[in-house]
């Protein structure tokens, strides 16, 4: 069996699709509840199994059911929209960041940080929420010592979680 380079990559990927394939087409052939229950069972182990493992991603503290949540809500026709919004907004913000840290713009940095607390919060970045919440106080006290001592790591954080969002793929395994 030859693999493609993304099942070479990841080489769960592949066969999580194809258990994913096989519950759909089992559904229209288990009625009963309790069968229906079974197979949200599945699903709901095959999002825990497909969901990034923090010790591979390098984000402190990182809850991948977060973003799982947000999947099931948009549900699997709008998944893409929403990572693709998310890299845009992400990078958007850590744009914002980089040139309010820059020049100490007090204005800049509350608005970004605002933003990264919703951001970070909602896709289960859970350090990076903490450290979001630490620049907005560190910006309404105009603290320029702690700004130098907290931008490094937040930006890493950051970044590793712009290349998260980039390479997560929607439930459904549409591109």
């Amino acid at each position: 069996m030859t693999r493609t380079a993304s099942e070479s990559a990841d080489p769960i990927r592949g066969p999580l699709q194809d258990l994913r394939r096989a519950v759909e087409v089992l559904r229209p052939h288990l009625l009963a509840a309790d069968q229906q229950a079974e197979l949200s069972l599945i699903e709901e182990a095959l999002a825990r199994l497909s969901a990034p493992r923090p010790m591979s991603i390098g984000l402190a503290e990182f809850d991948p059911t977060r973003l799982d949540n947000l999947f099931t809500i948009t549900g699997p026709g709008l998944a893409a929209e929403l990572l693709a919004r998310l890299t845009e907004d992400l990078t958007a913000t850590q744009d914002l960041l980089d040139t309010g840290a820059a020049s100490a713009d007090w204005k800049r940095l509350r608005e970004g940080s605002h933003v990264l607390i919703s951001l970070a919060g909602s896709v289960g970045a859970i350090s990076l929420q903490m450290m979001s919440e630490t620049l907005n106080a560190i910006a309404h006290r105009q603290d320029e010592a702690a700004l130098d001592a907290l931008m490094p790591p937040l930006t890493a954080e950051l970044v590793i979680l712009i290349q998260l969002i980039r390479a997560t793929r929607p439930p459904n395994g549409t591109p």
